[in-house]
């Protein structure tokens, strides 16, 4: 690893919480693959006023960001120019200003396509579990290609998203054991099972026989919902792939570089300490 100096580009990832976060070990290891004066960190960033912090930190000029829950939108307003409303990478410009992009859906879909190839043939009805950042993400990446159901614990946010995709409608959470059922694909996209958070019980019983579970949750890796999928016998799909896809995504974004995913699953499960 370099030496870090005054001319060491600065990168990392914002977020509250963001100790679980292995994004440092993942953009560091690209970093040193590729010999590159930079250094990628965790910020904490608890505020009442995240818009305003974000166009704070533009000052700072480091060379490029991811933003994690519960600060997409915050950092989607405040950049200087924005793909859409909510973003989970920033990038510095020559010019001192900021652009932010979202690779959260594109990542699902690579991380998606690596674990299942021939998921677009199976999959008719999506299940999307949240209305956060990460959903956002995920259920743009795949309106058009699915119907699309979406349930949150507050209804409100779910049916802001779907009217706001094509073949894409709220459900109640209350109706979990319906949806499972109707589902080809389901997503999970919140925080529920993460670093030892309660999780609730998941009707998986009720899957179809060919359904395909994706839990964006990689800490820990074997989650409670993807734990009852495999003793399913479904194809459960871990959290790690679109933490890779979208990193190499936002990799790309900023040096123009794409690095090794596979090499980055091997550092991030002996991270974990696991392996498959």
């Amino acid at each position: 690893m370099r030496a870090i100096t005054a001319q060491t580009a600065v990168l990392g990832i914002f977020g509250d919480p963001v100790g679980h976060s292995l994004s440092p070990v993942m953009h560091n290891g690209w970093i040193a693959d590729h010999d590159l004066d930079a250094v990628y960190v965790a910020f904490p960033l608890k505020s009442e006023d995240p818009v305003g912090a974000f166009r704070a930190l533009k000052g700072m000029k480091l060379k490029g960001a991811n933003i994690t829950v519960p600060h997409k939108e915050a950092a989607a307003e405040a950049a200087d120019i924005s793909e859409g409303a909510v973003a989970n990478v920033w990038r510095w410009e020559a010019d001192g200003t900021v652009a932010a992009f979202n690779t959260d859906g594109v990542g699902f879909v690579d991380a998606l396509t690596e674990a299942a190839p021939d998921w677009r043939a199976r999959v008719g009805e999506t299940l999307i579990l949240g209305s956060g950042g990460a959903a956002h993400g995920v259920a743009q990446a795949l309106a058009g290609q699915t119907h699309l159901a979406i349930a949150n614990r507050t209804f409100q946010r779910a049916e802001k998203l779907a009217t706001a995709l094509p073949r894409a409608h709220a459900e109640s959470w209350h109706d979990l054991e319906r949806l499972f059922a109707g589902a080809d694909l389901i997503v999970q996209t919140t925080t529920l099972g993460m670093s030892g958070t309660a999780s609730p019980h998941w009707p998986v019983e009720r899957c179809k026989p060919g359904a395909i579970v994706v839990d964006i949750v990689y800490r820990p890796l074997h989650t409670p919902l993807l734990k009852a999928a495999k003793a399913q016998g479904l194809t459960a799909v871990d959290g790690l792939g679109m933490l890779i896809h979208q990193g190499a995504r936002a990799f790309k974004l900023w040096f123009d570089i794409e690095p090794d995913t596979k090499l980055a699953r091997r550092r991030l499960l002996a991270a974990l300490g696991e392996h498959e």
